[in-house]
């Protein structure tokens, strides 16, 4: 007993000590990280600051090398203007017009550095200007004129900025002496460098939004700066300054401390923040590991279970796989996995894997054609009992470690062909048995209706139109069932003839006012009539009144009552395009891809949704395409919260004339 409390009392020592010295350990790192992020910190700082002075100098010394480069383009190219007016005659300006003025524009134009251009002749009057209110002036007075007439050949004089007599501009002048054969200056021909020139530059360059931008003489003399407000002189900035020596002129840029540090800061804080929840994750992983390695042991003894719950798993799932209703066939493409389980083998009328994959290879497309979206195929094998079974092969190409592997379900369909023709036996008998009798029973109550309707007591009345409503309906459906029957079967009759526009309206809208009245809905073609009647298409006039049945009575049944139905058409080069519009909730779009379906399920709910057979926009889109057209909509619903519901159907079709109006003319 002594020796198990000193030896529990040991113990505990130990793990006091261990402990201490883990938190020990621990805040000596907690130490060594803070002093580590504030040396980060102050080395970014450094960094930050070096690099806003670096980026101001290139950017100093980028503007000075565009503004001689430009510059040394225009005086390339105005020294062969002055060659070309060494021998000019000065004196009659009539004459120099008519012999240079046209030169002279054009190098106005042509020089992207000159915007605008005079002549001074010797004794400083202006010759010729393309600003007219200078002509005539005198400029002698100026500084560039008086050093430009001391000047040699090629040479040229930058004069400090002015404020420009005739435009009231700040610019700075540029000059070059006009030097005759006789190497006499006769006058000077100067330009200037204006505030634009400067501003098209600095853009060229990409200056930043933050930063300011002069060109300076040596006095301070400002030709130009970038437009910005001015800085507060009491704002630490960052600047630089590159001379122009062309010019005699500084260029000066500077940035706020504050927009440049700005970017700092946020650094420093983004990435303080997001090393101090790393640090704290790494911290609080260590501990969380150091009081989980009791764990450890347990977890192991705990893996053996584990391996066994997945051996058995395996072997479930195995024998699911093998047992499972479909026939299921797994391949890849470089023959390592063969696997099918004993449904598939059966139809297949083999015993082997092997056998299964190579049969079923042969009958679907190669491995390489297979795309990820399942595909179906219907192939006929010949199973265990030498009997030849339709199969529909369902086929994925599915990545699976790293390879991608063909998986395959195959389904016995021959039951599916039985209940096919079935099918097609009980539409014949629709056809002769119900269709028929329906008529018949449709016809004779309503000749009943017309004929005694008025004499039959008011319940009996009410029972007389139950029953009519009923009968249509059911003759309705009839009919929708022996359209699709035909549609399917390639049966369906199209006899196309030639009919104009303003006729199809016009029908659509005699045959089907009836049925809005009732609901107390009117129908109107939109739009005017007169130009329908020089447009033509190609149509089934019977199967066409069939679409517009079908469109005008869905909009009816869903347009409230007082309310209209627009149908028009629009017209362009190639097509005319009729359209059905309603005011009633619009179409959700959780349904727009299920509206031309067969039996679809319900658009609306049942206080907004219409009886019908989910059968009328299924046929009216295959008798539009079967017509050479197609059948869209534009919708806004109620349930999605749009403004102004509503639903307009398009059946778009070619036109048969040889008229084409200005697109888009409305019917």
């Amino acid at each position: 007993m002594v020796s198990t409390e000193l030896a529990n009392k040991d113990e505990a020592e130990t793990s006091s000590s261990a402990q201490t010295l883990f938190w020990g350990l621990i805040s000596t790192v907690v130490v060594l990280y803070f002093i580590g992020l504030a040396f980060l910190t102050w080395s970014d700082y450094n960094r930050a600051t070096t690099r806003a002075e670096v980026e101001l100098e290139h950017f100093a010394e980028l503007y000075e090398q565009a503004v001689d480069a430009t510059l040394s383009v225009a005086n390339v190219r105005m020294w062969g203007l002055i060659d070309e007016l060494s021998t000019a005659m000065l004196d009659d300006p009539d004459q120099f017009e008519a012999q240079y003025g046209a030169l002279m524009n054009s190098a106005v134009e042509e020089i992207q550095q000159v915007d605008a251009l005079v002549l001074i002749g010797a004794d400083g009057v202006v010759l010729w200007a393309t600003v007219e209110p200078l002509l005539g002036q005198y400029l002698g007075d100026r500084a560039y004129f008086q050093t430009a007439v001391g000047l040699g050949v090629d040479d040229y004089t930058v004069g400090v900025p002015i404020q420009s007599r005739a435009t009231g501009r700040r610019i700075t002048p540029i000059a070059w002496p006009l030097i005759g054969i006789d190497g006499k200056v006769r006058g000077v021909l100067a330009s200037s460098l204006g505030e634009d020139y400067y501003a098209e530059l600095l853009a060229a360059d990409g200056v930043q939004e933050d930063m300011f931008v002069e060109v300076v003489t040596a006095n301070g003399e400002r030709a130009f700066s970038s437009g910005r407000a001015q800085r507060d002189p009491d704002t630490p900035v960052f600047s630089a300054r590159k001379e122009i020596p062309a010019l005699d002129l500084y260029i000066d840029v500077t940035r706020s401390k504050e927009a440049v540090l700005r970017s700092f800061w946020q650094r420093t804080l983004v990435f303080t923040g997001l090393a101090t929840i790393l640090f704290l994750t790494v911290i609080n992983a260590a501990i969380r590991a150091r009081a989980q390695s009791t764990k450890l042991a347990q977890a192991l003894r705990n893996s053996e279970r584990d391996r066994e719950r997945i051996r058995v798993a395996q072997s479930e799932f195995d024998a699911i796989f093998e047992n499972v209703g479909d026939g299921i066939i797994v391949y890849n493409d470089n023959n390592k996995l063969h696997r099918s389980n004993r449904k598939a083998r059966e139809l297949m009328g083999v015993s082997s894997n092997i056998k299964a994959v190579e049969q079923l290879r042969s009958m679907i497309p190669p491995f390489s054609q297979m795309d990820e979206e399942v595909a179906i195929h219907r192939i006929h094998v010949r199973n265990a009992e030498n009997e030849s079974v339709a199969v529909q092969c369902r086929v994925m190409k599915m990545h699976l470690h790293g390879d991608y592997i063909a998986y395959n379900v195959l389904q016995d369909i021959s039951a599916e062909e039985r209940l096919v023709a079935a099918r097609t036996a009980f539409v014949t008998s629709v056809n002769h048995e119900l269709r028929t009798p329906l008529t018949s029973l449709a016809g004779s109550l309503e000749i009943l209706h017309e004929r005694f309707g008025e004499a039959m007591p008011a319940n009996a009345g009410k029972l007389l139109s139950m029953a009519t409503r009923n009968a249509d309906r059911l003759l309705v459906l009839v009919n929708d069932i022996l359209t699709l029957q035909a549609i399917d079967q390639q049966q369906l009759s199209i006899q196309k003839e030639r009919v104009s526009v303003s006729e199809v309206l016009s029908e659509a809208i005699a045959a089907n006012t009836g049925y809005g009245v009732n609901r107390d809905v009117q129908l109107g073609i939109h739009g005017g009539p007169n130009a329908s009647d020089a447009a033509y298409v190609q149509v089934d006039t019977v199967r066409m009144q069939q679409v517009f049945s079908n469109l005008i009575s869905n909009a009816v049944k869903y347009t409230p009552r007082g309310g209209t139905v627009k149908i028009g058409a629009d017209l362009d080069e190639d097509a005319v395009t009729f359209y059905v519009c309603d005011s009633g909730p619009g179409i959700p779009r959780s349904a727009h891809d299920r509206m031309f379906k067969r039996f679809a399920d319900p658009v609306h709910s049942r206080d907004n949704q219409a009886s019908g057979t989910g059968l009328g926009l299924a046929i009216t889109r295959e008798l539009v395409v079967r017509q050479g057209g197609d059948i869209s909509f534009q919708t806004r619903s109620a349930e999605d919260g749009d403004e102004n519901p509503g639903t307009t159907f398009f059946v778009r079709l070619p036109r048969d004339d040889d008229t084409a109006p200005t697109k888009g003319t409305p019917v």
